[in-house]
């Protein structure tokens, strides 16, 4: 192969290795590919911008006739005749970045909540459900309550009651969905204490 070619060759390689990798350089794009930060990784930091949350309530008083699938709650899915129904929520709050970096101690205490995994068969009544969201790396964190009696869903394992997952939306519901809350956590503290265990 005579130099020429060679150069030309190692020109191709050189484009071919090199433009990846200044992508990769790019502002947002500081992650190493295939690599999603975590939640925690993102609650410990500083910059909440890429980030979302949104909140899904519907009152907890209210009657259903059947417990409320999370599908139901958020919308999006069909009834029997095939129809597309909306969800059956009375608040959908969509926070910005911007909002949550003011609350990081409350995000902070949901990411080092301790977290007892109960299995009570996977029942599901939806009423709060939350989830913050990437913008290039969807879900990195949900929580769904309720499961059987008073059990909860984070990342979509069933663990114990935990006040932190409740208090840490607060800030951000409209007040009838905020007293709501509140009342029931002064509810649960009142509770004696018993500790299920897988």
């Amino acid at each position: 192969m005579d130099i020429r070619k060679c150069t030309v060759l190692m020109i191709l390689v050189l484009i071919i290795l090199g433009v990846p990798i200044l992508y990769g350089c790019e502002e947002g794009n500081m992650y190493p590919p295939g690599l999603a930060p975590t939640f925690f990784e993102i609650a410990g930091g500083e910059n909440f911008n890429d980030i979302t949350l949104t909140i899904y309530y519907m009152d907890f008083f209210t009657l259903n006739p059947a417990p409320v699938r999370l599908e139901q709650l958020t919308g999006g899915w069909r009834d029997n005749k095939g129809q597309l129904i909306g969800g059956w929520y009375d608040h959908r709050i969509v926070v910005p970045g911007e909002n949550l970096a003011e609350n990081r101690d409350l995000i902070k205490q949901i990411v080092n909540a301790e977290l007892v995994q109960v299995e009570n068969g996977l029942f599901v009544n939806a009423r709060l459900y939350y989830v913050f969201e990437h913008v290039a790396y969807g879900e990195l964190f949900s929580f769904l309550a309720f499961g059987s009696g008073d059990t909860m869903f984070v990342n979509g394992l069933e663990v114990e009651y935990n006040s932190i997952f409740f208090e840490a939306v607060l800030p951000f519901l409209p007040d009838d969905a905020f007293e709501t809350i509140e009342r029931y956590i002064n509810t649960m503290r009142q509770r004696p204490v018993h500790h299920r265990h897988p």
